[in-house]
């Protein structure tokens, strides 16, 4: 009996949205992702009550990717949920909870747990960002607090019902909404420039405006984005598309019918890009942190200027030089940030694949049981365990470290959205287009949908 049971009875006072109990159209799916980000959306520009507009953004460098918006209801954006998530990982890869994830029980516990200290978490950011942050005193900090924290629950919300009703999951929509967005406002908006009022916003108008005017610029001095970054923007868009395409194919047959074959798709980047979301939320709660400690003149973890960058510490080396010239002046700042991206996300990719039940041994269980094997052997799980042995574990490695390595330099380049969102808005898109096909698939052809793990 796990210790996490006493937890129990509170489960059924969360907020759950059901199951379906039938089959989802394509059309319908669509609609229902359709809606929910369009709420996303809306929520993201609501203002918080009470809160000046001159608040300073502690968390800026990791907004994109958090899905989150300063000043907003979704200020928290998904932090509270993926923290969770990483926290409860930790504690049942390390077997300091005592879960067993292959059992409904134990999902059922882990579930339920993970969404209570979701919300918990919401409470508890929500509080120290406002008084962190000195958004709010007194009473109106508490206000401040509850607004944050309602906006995080209704995140977690609209993650399930994309996820049970939709298409991918919440989380994955918001992210690639939110870089989308911003990448489009960054390259095509023709406003003008708040702190530049004769320049253009977006990178692709003040060019075509420079060019016209006979003096093209293909860089913009200050903050401004400039056709540089536009092209790095589709040069890393084109490399993680290449990259998302690399797979290992393992030949499968079907033991009562000898005649039908398959394949069983090992893809390079075999944890995804979950291993880049866990550990952006992982910075940015030790930037929140160390920016708490620094208003009690605890320093150890760090200091930060009055635009809140980070000068000195830990929290030095965990943000980026977001920009060629930046790289030039701190190389040695960028090779330990780098150094650290890829060695958490190796070990994020491995202990991903191991509590999601995608290691050799569960995978070869599956094919086992759905009268697969490889073909020229006998029907043996242990023959179907050691032939994907020898790619799962080294891919699992390989492609985090790739995951790392991509998003790191990406940032580097001043990409737009920054190379970790774009990283993770490719990735995200390419699993949503594969749902999508499979979908239609099922659609096109009822029977399939069994096959297709549709039902």
């Amino acid at each position: 009996m796990s210790k996490l049971e006493i937890f129990s009875p509170l489960y059924r006072f969360l907020p759950e949205v059901s199951v379906p109990k039938r089959h989802i159209p394509f059309k319908e799916k669509i609609t229902w992702s359709a809606v929910i980000l369009s709420i996303y959306f809306a929520l993201s520009q609501i203002p918080l009550y009470g809160v000046s507009e001159k608040v300073m953004d502690w968390l800026s460098g990791y907004r994109v990717v958090l899905a989150g918006n300063s000043g907003t209801i979704l200020t928290l954006g998904i932090g509270p949920i993926v923290t969770a998530g990483i926290i409860m990982q930790l504690l049942v890869g390390s077997d300091i909870l005592d879960l067993d994830l292959t059992t409904h029980k134990g999902k059922e516990i882990f579930q339920g747990t993970q969404k209570l200290l979701a919300i918990f978490l919401c409470f508890f950011e929500a509080f120290a960002m406002a008084k962190g942050e000195n958004m709010a005193q007194g009473a109106m900090l508490l206000i401040v607090t509850i607004q944050m924290a309602v906006g995080g629950i209704l995140v977690m919300i609209m993650d399930e019902v994309v996820t049970k009703w939709g298409f991918g999951s919440g989380i994955s929509l918001f992210i690639a909404g939110r870089v989308s967005a911003q990448v489009l406002w960054k390259a095509f908006s023709f406003l003008p420039s708040e702190t530049s009022p004769d320049q253009l916003i977006g990178a692709v108008p003040a060019f075509i405006k420079s060019f016209i005017n006979g003096n093209p610029e293909w860089t913009r001095p200050g903050l401004l984005p400039g056709m540089d970054q536009v092209f790095f923007t589709v040069v890393v868009f084109l490399i993680i598309v290449y990259i998302e395409s690399i797979r290992v194919e393992i030949p499968l047959s079907y033991g009562k019918f000898k005649g039908i074959r398959g394949r069983y798709p090992i893809k390079f980047i075999y944890a995804s890009n979950i291993p880049m979301i866990l550990t952006v939320a992982m910075f940015s709660n030790i930037k929140l942190l160390a920016h708490i400690l620094n208003t009690r003149g605890i320093t150890w973890l760090g200091t930060f200027d009055s635009r809140g960058n980070a000068v000195s510490g830990i929290v030095d080396y965990i943000q980026p030089p977001y920009s060629l010239y930046a790289l030039s002046q701190e190389p040695f700042k960028a090779l330990v940030y780098l150094i650290i991206v890829i060695l958490l996300c190796i070990f994020f990719a491995v202990l991903w694949v191991e509590l999601t039940q995608m290691g050799p041994e569960a995978v070869a269980k599956k094919l086992e049981r759905s009268g697969m094997q490889i073909p020229g052997f006998r029907k043996d799980p242990r023959v179907l365990r050691k032939v994907l042995s020898r790619y799962i574990p080294q891919v699992t490695v390989m492609g985090g470290a790739a995951v790392g390595l991509i998003a790191a330099v990406a940032n580097f380049t001043g990409a737009l959205g920054t190379g970790t969102g774009i990283l993770l808005t490719v990735g995200i898109l390419y699993r949503l287009y594969e749902e999508l096909m499979r979908e239609q698939m099922g659609e096109m052809f009822p029977a399939l949908r069994k096959v297709l793990g549709s039902e």
